[in-house]
């Protein structure tokens, strides 16, 4: 039987609504899988729940920590098995919804390890560029290197850590045992045209939103501009506009392209993760419902 639900899927594919939809049906909370949710001030770029959702529905893991403060997947697999255990206890259904990958992974130890580090090394990497983090890890790790986007320092930077601290690639580890079966997973399948149009669409209404501002005002907070959220797909592009690498013109273009690219390598990771249920446009909510229903044991 399993223990909990996960909804899956890229970007903008719908996850926040389905979880809702299954929040209420089946007496349900949700556990932000999302790795800039979890950061207070941060919530138009990180297209957070509304007001009004977040009082019909409790949310957990969401405006957890400061923007300056450092969170890992292991804290999060950590933090969301301890929401589990207690939803479960209070006889609701966890529903665990998100894109970063690698905290899933974490959660279900799906080829996810309890990796070593540094404090010591980590402050003499952060002397470092992104473009001589990248050629440390060509060195030290080129297969992991492939897999990191250009701009992702903050994942650049741990992965040499790590490389450097293991003294060999990630992938030589044996692998963990799973978890995964303890998750009743839910793939949200977009059509690509599909997914794109709503990217382009989720990008205008973030800057129309504020996003700009809401930038401007983290930063004056004491936010730095490398800090790990501010690193993300959304902030890292609005920072660059305000330091005139481009022009506030661009900077639609930029978000939007950058959005498309990462739900691209999110599809990717998902297709390779055994599924409980595939959702699309021509999928019943009821059947669903009954399914996740029969796999939790809900209709005893």
């Amino acid at each position: 039987m399993k223990k909990y639900i996960s909804i899956i899927g890229p970007t903008a594919s719908g996850k926040s609504a389905l979880a809702l939809e299954l929040a209420r049906a089946l007496n349900g909370e949700l556990i932000n899988c999302d790795s800039v949710q979890i950061y207070q001030g941060f919530d138009i770029g990180a297209a957070k729940p509304s007001l009004a959702e977040l009082r019909e529905i409790p949310h957990h893991l969401i405006d957890i920590l400061n923007g300056s403060e450092d969170y890992d997947a292991r804290a999060f697999a950590r933090d969301a098995e301890e929401k589990i255990t207690d939803i479960r206890n209070r006889n609701k259904t966890p529903i665990v919804v998100g894109g970063t990958g690698l905290y899933l992974r974490a959660l279900w130890q799906d080829g996810f390890h309890d990796l070593p580090k540094s404090p010591e090394l980590r402050e003499t990497l952060k002397d470092l560029n992104t473009d001589q983090l990248r050629l440390k890890l060509d060195q030290l790790d080129p297969e992991r290197s492939r897999e990191i986007h250009g701009n992702d320092r903050f994942r650049l930077q741990r992965a040499v850590e790590i490389a450097t601290l293991l003294g060999h690639s990630v992938k030589d580890l044996p692998p963990p045992a799973s978890k995964r079966d303890e998750s009743f997973v839910i793939y949200l399948q977009t059509d690509r045209k599909v997914l794109a149009e709503r990217i382009a669409r989720r990008s205008q209404i973030m800057l129309d939103q504020g996003l700009i501002d809401e930038v401007k005002q983290l930063l004056a907070q004491g936010i730095s501009e490398k800090a790990k959220p501010m690193q993300s797909i959304g902030y890292y592009e609005v920072i660059q506009s305000i330091n005139q690498i481009f022009t506030k013109e661009d900077l639609l273009e930029k978000i939007t392209i950058a959005t498309r690219q990462y739900a691209k390598r999110q599809e990717t990771l998902f297709r390779k993760i055994p599924k409980d249920f595939i959702w699309n446009q021509d999928s019943s909510l009821d059947e669903l419902i009954q399914s996740a229903k029969d796999h939790l044991g809900l209709n005893r």
